[in-house]
């Protein structure tokens, strides 16, 4: 039988097959030769119900852990905590780098003013990133969020506290997940989710995830340079082909950010990240 990995906790695997949920683990020497990750298609014994092999990914991210992904959703909050676009340049960068679609979910829109919203939408569409606005208090915006789930699997990624659990629930009140508290006293969310789980939706599934305290970039700065949002394509036409957009001659990233076609202040996160990561 052929099914894939919706929960992995403390060594329990739970294989969601044709709707039908096994509680399993996997068969003797399966369980040291390769780690296996939520959203694996996996086969299972007819009769054990033991998990005999796993298929190809086409996708995997060590972070949170989870394979087979045909899109990433980064959930910021516009309010508590206060919406960064150098963490949402920053995310970005993390999932162009795993090659992943990714767009922007901004929570928490009943918090925020429109003027803010605004701007944030226009910084981004510049950047050709699709920018979604939300409230779960009101249910804004959520129509638009659901239409982007069907057939697919999708992964949440975002800080504790920004509101993943109360979009998944508003989504689908059946979900009933924990939802978090944001800690005025400590500027950051509570975490309520702790493990990655699949969820079933529209003939697709949602990956719940836990929150990041912080997201380290295991990349060198050319990495960063080729994959930053928005420099992909045009990185291929600089000069040199190991251009960091810094200083070297006959930029286009450079070129294009003095034209105001790229962000200054994408510009400016950027030139963070660089110094955030240590190799070349």
């Amino acid at each position: 039988m052929e099914g894939i990995i919706v929960s992995i906790k403390y060594g329990v695997y739970v294989v969601n097959v044709d709707g039908v949920l096994y509680i399993t683990s996997p068969r003797g020497l399966l369980k040291f030769k390769d780690k296996l990750y939520v959203g694996d298609k996996v086969l299972l014994d007819d009769s054990s119900f033991l998990i005999l092999g796993v298929f190809d990914r086409h996708s995997l991210l060590k972070r949170p852990p989870i394979s087979n992904i045909d899109q990433a959703l980064l959930i910021f909050s516009l309010k508590e905590p206060e919406f960064s676009y150098y963490l949402a340049f920053k995310y970005l960068t993390y999932a162009n780098f795993n090659g992943l679609k990714a767009s922007l979910v901004l929570t928490k829109a009943d918090k925020s003013n429109e003027k803010e919203i605004e701007e944030i939408k226009a910084i981004f569409s510049k950047m050709n990133i699709s920018v979604y606005v939300t409230s779960s208090k009101d249910n804004q915006g959520l129509d638009d969020i659901k239409s982007l789930f069907k057939d697919k699997i999708s992964v949440l990624i975002g800080q504790s506290g920004v509101g993943k659990s109360s979009l998944l629930n508003a989504i689908d009140e059946t979900y009933e997940r924990e939802i978090g508290e944001y800690s005025l006293a400590l500027g950051r969310g509570k975490h309520k989710t702790k493990e990655v789980i699949l969820l079933p939706y529209q003939n697709g599934y949602i990956a719940d995830t836990p929150g990041f305290s912080s997201l380290e970039l295991e990349m060198n700065k050319l990495e960063v340079a080729q994959h930053f949002p928005a420099f992909e394509k045009d990185a291929l036409e600089c000069f040199y082909s190991n251009c960091l957009h810094i200083s070297e001659k006959n930029c286009k990233i450079k070129d294009k950010v003095a034209k105001g076609e790229i962000p200054q202040i994408a510009y400016e996160n950027y030139l963070k990240l660089l110094e955030e990561v240590e190799r070349y």
